[in-house]
């Protein structure tokens, strides 16, 4: 390196994920690459006239996080939306209190949609209804959002613009809950969200103001890169190619291309135009073709092989039959497109798994590999097929820390393989760690966290054979996320020639005690060379 550097980090724990150098004291970048790593006394006559030099004052220097599993619109949507999550909210009556005053905000007719309830931890211990917001709303279509986002109330305006009535029958894949005389109630699980259609969707210039603050949301924690797994089909990936030609993007975003029932004539049209997994560029890219398989781990709707703990007369809900998985997978697959789906329940897994190999059998590989999205429950013959058709599992540790009381009714003992980290990696299988944001705080401190203690919000404990070390933890936020979008030759380790997306902690990461890593706090954030966020 013969110019001297724009930005120079020293006296820090250079954490770099790099096996051929792990720690270091000093790295510098030139551009929106990593110039040198390396000690102290080597980098210090790159410091020049122009040159930043950040004192890390003993913290830490990682490379940017990757977040593998996030919904970067409805992150957007969230913020701007009305706030029903836990704790500040604790009742419906609070729930109503929030729509209340945003109806008084809000002209009549137009749409209010509020998210991340939780009906566990309210204090009537059950959803909304369609009739608490009427009484409070009348005069809007609203729609309220379970914190998992499968499950959603709709007031009777809103029921009556989606044509959901007494007579209309529960969707393959979902169900319209009702009261004793049969009306429905508003509470809309799954597939029978799909019936509020574009209604409740927001507009183009809605959709991509969405993504781009959903974006800025994910710079304090130090998230440089997210897997976007979709939510509102081929208009956001045009929402996102507006924000990338604006130059308004400030993470990098690799795009899962979500296909429904709802929308499979669309996406059958967009694979036929086989642009392929991997097309685009540093900031934006085309990934994976993704199904719903399942429901949420906590709602609880996900499609298990025995029924629910709680519920003996229950054990999920799958979207799509097992030929139906295959054809699709098949079909996106010789059209250069690799897969994944959503896929919790250990029924789901099987589903997936399944599809992926008949669609995968004898053909060339793709330069990605195929993914399940949060592969919550995995017994020992699911981790032994994952592991041998090379399939990269993309759980959240932070739903421990949320919902974990809540499995711990729902799954009793089948915990112990549940987000199974720890047998991830004893079983040689990689799997990159994610939020899944807005289920969940975009926060990667609080799944490293999760990961290693396997700790709920109460203090409970759940799983904790599955619970991994700060490094395999860091590896799943960093390396392992490079290798889910195929992109481990550009990002996930402080590499010279690699791109300069860092992420500066508060603290010694390494030297912290584990009940505090979920306090350390990301300081600042470089993305393509630049300081996007300072603390």
């Amino acid at each position: 390196m013969n110019s001297s550097a724009d930005l120079l980090f020293i006296n820090g724990q250079v954490i770099t994920m790099d096996p051929a150098r792990p720690a270091a004291e000093a790295l510098a970048t030139l551009g929106n690459r990593i110039a040198a790593v390396g000690a102290a006394s080597d980098l210090a006559g790159l410091k020049g006239p122009a040159t930043r030099v950040i004192d890390l004052g003993g913290a830490s220097l990682l490379p940017g996080l990757v977040d593998a599993h996030c919904h970067l619109a409805g992150y957007g949507m969230y913020l701007a939306g009305v706030d029903c999550r836990y704790p500040a909210v604790h009742s419906i009556a609070d729930i109503q209190e929030k729509i209340r005053q945003a109806a008084g905000a809000t002209p009549p007719g137009q749409w209010i949609r509020g998210w991340a309830y939780d009906h566990k931890k309210l204090r009537e211990g059950r959803h909304p209804t369609r009739w608490d917001l009427d009484a409070v709303a009348p005069r809007h279509p609203v729609v309220v959002h379970r914190t998992c986002f499968h499950i959603a109330v709709a007031n009777s305006r809103a029921l009556e613009l989606c044509g959901i009535a007494a007579e209309t029958p529960d969707p393959k894949g979902g169900r319209i809950l009702r009261d004793e005389d049969g009306q429905p109630n508003g509470v809309l699980v799954d597939a029978a969200l799909e019936r509020l259609g574009g209604l409740a969707e927001p507009s183009p210039d809605e959709l991509r103001r969405a993504l781009i603050e959903g974006a800025r949301g994910f710079l304090p924690h130090g998230v440089t890169s997210i897997h976007d797994a979709g939510g509102r089909g081929p208009a956001q990936v045009q929402a996102a190619v507006a924000a990338r030609r604006a130059g308004d993007l400030n993470v990098r975003v690799y795009m899962l291309l979500w296909s429904s029932a709802a929308a499979e004539e669309t996406y059958s049209s967009f694979l036929g135009t086989r642009i392929g997994t991997g097309f685009g560029d540093d900031w934006l890219r085309i990934g994976h073709f993704k199904l719903m398989a399942d429901g949420s781990s906590s709602g609880p709707t996900a499609a298990m092989r025995a029924h629910y703990d709680s519920n003996p007369e229950d054990s999920g809900l799958l979207y799509y039959s097992q030929e139906e998985v295959t054809e699709l997978f098949s079909r996106a697959y010789r059209c250069g497109y690799q897969s994944t789906a959503h896929a919790v329940g250990d029924r789901a897994v099987e589903v997936v798994v399944n599809g992926i190999e008949a669609a995968t059998a004898g053909a060339e590989p793709l330069p990605v590999p195929p993914r399940i999205e949060h592969c919550g429950f995995v017994d020992p013959d699911l981790l032994r097929r994952i592991k041998s058709l090379d399939i990269m599992p993309i759980p959240q540790p932070a739903f421990i820390y949320d919902f974990g009381d809540g499995y711990l009714r729902d799954y009793g003992s089948r915990t112990r393989y549940m987000f199974a980290c720890r047998s991830f990696f004893d079983s040689g299988i990689v799997a990159a760690a994610s939020s899944d944001c807005p289920v969940t705080s975009p926060n990667p401190m609080l799944g490293i966290y999760t990961a290693m203690t396997r700790r709920t919000r109460t203090g409970q404990v759940v799983g904790p054979e599955e619970a991994i070390s700060l490094e395999e933890a860091l590896r799943m936020y960093t390396v392992h996320g490079a290798l889910a979008s195929g992109e481990a030759d550009r990002k996930g380790s402080l590499t010279v020639g690699k791109l300069a997306d860092l992420t500066v902690l508060s603290d010694p990461i390494l030297a912290v005690g584990t009940e505090t890593i979920k306090d350390v706090v990301n300081v600042m954030t470089v993305v393509d060379g630049r300081v996007v966020f300072e603390r």
